[in-house]
């Protein structure tokens, strides 16, 4: 199945995750502030991640999420970075994320993220499984 992650972050923490989730995955990540939504039709699992701002996905990823191409079928995992509560924000991605066609298989966030990658651990973990558990099976060629 091929993997990205694209993720949008004010203070780091967001790209923090999304960049210990792409090294730890083995896959590519980018800025949603410098790709186009077009790029994810190139993805059978989308794994999205955004801060909480109003206890919503920020702006940014929403406008992204609205501009993407159908992905009847295709995966997503969505997650978050929050100083207080996650509010609304991983169920408003996964309702976007279905108008689209795309099925998520997780949402998970992380409180008080501090630059350490070990403050990841739960989060790459839980990720890591869900992304196995929905690997196509192999051929066998």
């Amino acid at each position: 199945m091929k993997s990205c992650v694209f993720y949008f972050s004010r203070t780091g923490n967001t790209k923090r995750l999304a960049e210990t989730i792409s090294e730890t995955l083995e896959i590519p990540v980018f800025d949603i502030s410098a790709s186009q939504p077009s790029t994810v039709g190139d993805f059978d699992l989308l794994i999205v991640g955004t801060p909480v701002t109003g206890l919503r996905p920020a702006v940014e990823v929403t406008a992204f999420l609205d501009k993407i191409p159908e992905g009847t079928g295709k995966k997503a995992i969505v997650f978050c970075t929050y100083a207080f509560t996650k509010g609304g924000a991983m169920k408003h991605m996964s309702q976007q994320l279905s108008k689209k066609g795309y099925i998520t298989i997780l949402s998970v966030g992380k409180r008080g993220v501090k630059p350490s990658k070990n403050d990841f651990r739960e989060v790459i973990e839980e990720i890591g499984k869900a992304v196995e558990k929905h690997q196509p099976p192999s051929s066998g060629n």
